[in-house]
């Protein structure tokens, strides 16, 4: 029996898979846990397994081709066997009548009679079969009622328009096709000099013969991915901003030390980031609040007994955060290890769901590229996220004295929702307290 392969959810955040290349050919044999082909997701690049053994019989989507969640993508079965039903059932016109379906549907009690148009005086005629029209039948015009009235609707003889549904059957979307076609301004013949523009710039501003002013590319799934998720995250997470300043004299002294450390016994060097990490951990763990998510479809704010930090790394197609998991329990080498771990998966477009998903706070440090402070959109479901500047040299006054400092700000966005103003502050004072006296977190 023929089995249809179909695009899988891969992610939480997933809509939509590009299938990036086949690794098996049409009418080679494969077994159960074998690859058929690699997905690229809104976040990596992973393997589409199959779950079956046979042969596989028919590719449906080619390399590049953005498939949505469902959508057939092959067939798997015996060789030689019939596979047109799975064909036609996942042909785009039976998927574009089965939504026009829904839309007669609620036009029917408007439209009680179905059947089909007769031109001239626009009189019913009784229901013939559904078959394309031959000659002799020019004037009977096979059509859905939705397609009629917006035919109607814009003055369009529906006589003249091709029907692209089963037997040649005029649907909404051929319709919809003629109206954006006469809507399409015509072409300037070129016996007709172009109008003049309401403002031409000088010539010196537009050089013969150089190269276009811009050049575009696709959005990528997962540019889309962050596009969609953090413009509803900024428009419906209410945001505000703390900002504190952090003495990290003790933090620099403190890493360089551990650092000297790690390379006596062969470990992975500390980064400031890893000491914010944990940091951030421990300090989460004292303010639950922070440690939460507001639920709006579940009517709930959900405070999460575990502490895992998403970390925030800039890609070549954008932004993810891989999560360190119970980053409060773990020490700050295998912190480093894992970061650095992450990192590289991420960068190879290699990191799996159980990587990046679940995350209950997430930190973004743009400190590396000089930037002394920012704000950061908050990762949903996440309540707050830390935003990371560079550590800064800076005139200080201690003991009645000004003397020289490294300075460090932090930015904490919060959703108001569920983090008030008293609550975030507290959390920074923490966390600022665990960074100006880093031996407390390790002990």
């Amino acid at each position: 029996m023929a089995i249809p392969i179909e695009m899988p959810k891969l992610s939480d955040t997933m809509e939509e898979g590009v299938l990036s290349a086949w690794l098996v050919d049409e009418g080679e044999e494969v077994s159960a846990g074998d690859i058929l082909a690699q997905v690229e997701t809104d976040k990596a690049t992973m393997d589409l397994e199959a779950f079956d053994e046979g042969v596989l019989l028919k590719k449906v989507i080619g390399e590049g081709e953005a498939v949505p969640i469902g959508e057939l993508i092959a067939v798997i079965g015996e060789e030689g066997e019939d596979i047109s039903d799975i064909l036609d059932d996942a042909s785009d016109g039976e998927a574009a009548d089965a939504e026009e379906a829904v839309e007669e549907e609620e036009a029917v009690e408007e439209d009680e009679d179905p059947t089909p148009d007769v031109s001239g005086d626009g009189a019913a005629r009784e229901a013939e079969p559904a078959a394309a029209p031959s000659d002799g039948e020019r004037d009977r015009i096979f059509s859905s009622p939705l397609a009629r009235r917006l035919a109607e609707e814009h003055g369009i003889d529906i006589a003249t328009v091709e029907g692209s549904g089963p037997q040649g059957r005029v649907i909404k979307r051929d319709i919809e096709a003629r109206i954006e076609e006469e809507e399409r301004p015509a072409p300037v013949e070129e016996e007709e000099p172009a109008p003049e523009p309401a403002y031409a710039p000088p010539e010196e501003f537009v050089p013969a013969g150089e190269e276009e002013p811009h050049t575009s590319e696709s959005i990528s799934q997962m540019r889309e991915t962050i596009a969609r998720r953090l413009a509803e995250s900024k428009f419906t997470a209410p945001h505000f901003y703390l900002t504190i300043d952090v003495d990290m004299e003790r933090a620099i002294a403190a890493r360089e030390r551990l650092n000297e450390m790690a390379e006596e016994q062969d470990q992975p060097r500390i980064s400031f980031n890893d000491l914010i990490t944990k940091a951030s951990a421990l300090a989460l763990r004292e303010h639950p609040e922070v440690n939460a998510s507001y639920l709006a479809d579940e009517g709930e704010i959900r405070y999460h007994n575990h502490i895992h930090v998403g970390v925030a790394v800039a890609v070549e197609a954008g932004l993810i955060t891989p999560v360190i998991r119970h980053a409060d329990r773990k020490g700050l080498s295998q912190i480093a290890q894992e970061t650095r771990d992450l990192a590289e998966k991420a960068h190879n477009r290699d990191l799996q769901p159980e990587d990046y998903e679940g995350s209950t706070f997430t930190t973004s440090n743009l400190g590396m590229y000089g930037i002394e402070e920012f704000t950061a959109i908050i990762n949903p479901p996440n309540a707050c996220i830390l935003a990371i500047g560079a550590i800064r040299d800076e005139a200080v006054v201690e003991d009645g004295e000004v003397v020289p400092g490294k300075r460090m700000k932090l930015t904490l966005s919060c959703d108001h929702r569920i983090v008030d103003g008293a609550t975030g502050a507290d959390f920074l004072n923490t966390l600022q307290s665990y960074l100006e006296e880093p031996m407390n977190m390790l002990l």
